[in-house]
């Protein structure tokens, strides 16, 4: 867990984890130099002998905490990712454990993740299903859909012990956090599945890291009306996405196969395209994924 200022709802949260029906083997909690109660709430934990935590010398930010907290991991164990205000269903280590046994192999980077429930601060439901608040329940998760937009949430995550070597290449700058990074990992070199019901309630409110506002779905005609005049401009249109995938490729190009570059390479060379290029070549790379 990276924990920032986080005393509002960090005992629920807490809670949550001590309350798995699997119970996990260890705790890690990385602060990244808290200036609210956070710390007295981890120190009370940690006397009741329920978490070991970690106050940092230097501000690291929101990605190097959670590289941080991932390396005081004991080697060999599978490591879940909690932010920390969420609210863990008891059944969420338990049914991620089943999925990851199906698809692991110790040589290959796995993980599995779950849809979260939406709820607002004060766990007041806004929709049942965070992916299709997102708009991203009518396609299936591979590769050529996850260069778009990361379907993945690391708080819903398990990863198996031949992802932690890969989770210190995360870069700590630029727009897109590690979520994707390790998802682009595992549907890359590895594997990856998802536990079909959501197992966290995930809180929309101002502190959060991810932001759920600017992802509000719009009505057919509002959406017709934004594309008609967006295919007239230049604009930043998956510009994040395009840069993320061009730091990736040249981390990895070399373990990449021939027909991974080339995807990347088509992906990464729509740098600077139209809205209408760039909106053409989603559907193209979407041909045959829609469910």
């Amino acid at each position: 867990m990276a924990t920032y200022n986080g005393g509002k709802f960090l005992e629920e949260q807490l809670d949550s984890i001590l309350s798995q029906s699997l119970k996990p083997a260890e705790i890690i909690v990385c602060d990244d130099r808290s200036t609210d109660n956070t710390h007295s709430i981890l120190e009370n934990y940690h006397n009741r002998g329920l978490l070991n935590y970690y106050i940092n010398d230097q501000r690291l930010g929101f990605i190097g905490n959670f590289k941080k907290a991932v390396s005081l991991c004991i080697p060999g164990n599978y490591i879940a990712l909690s932010d920390q205000d969420d609210i863990w269903l008891p059944s969420k280590l338990s049914l991620a454990a089943e999925y990851i046994s199906n698809i692991d192999d110790t040589d290959s980077p796995g993980i599995v993740y779950s849809d979260l429930i939406l709820v607002d601060q004060d766990k007041n439901l806004i929709n049942p299903s965070f992916r299709a608040e997102l708009g991203q329940g009518g396609y299936i998760y591979c590769l050529e859909t996850l260069f778009f937009g990361c379907f993945v949430n690391g708080c819903t995550m398990l990863m198996n012990p031949a992802m932690r070597s890969y989770f210190a290449t995360i870069p700590e700058r630029g727009a897109l956090n590690h979520d994707t990074w390790i998802s682009m990992i595992a549907y890359t070199f590895g594997k990856a599945d998802i536990v079909p019901e959501p197992q966290v309630y995930y809180r929309s409110h101002a502190s959060n890291a991810t932001e759920v506002g600017g992802f509000k779905r719009k009505g057919r005609l509002s959406r017709l009306f934004t594309e008609i005049m967006h295919s007239f401009e230049q604009n930043d249109l998956f510009e994040d996405q395009i840069s993320f995938a061009s730091e990736f490729y040249n981390t990895f190009q070399n373990k990449l196969s021939d027909e991974q570059k080339s995807l990347f390479i088509r992906f990464i060379d729509l740098k600077g395209k139209s809205w209408l290029h760039k909106k053409i070549a989603l559907r193209m790379f979407f041909r045959g994924k829609w469910k």
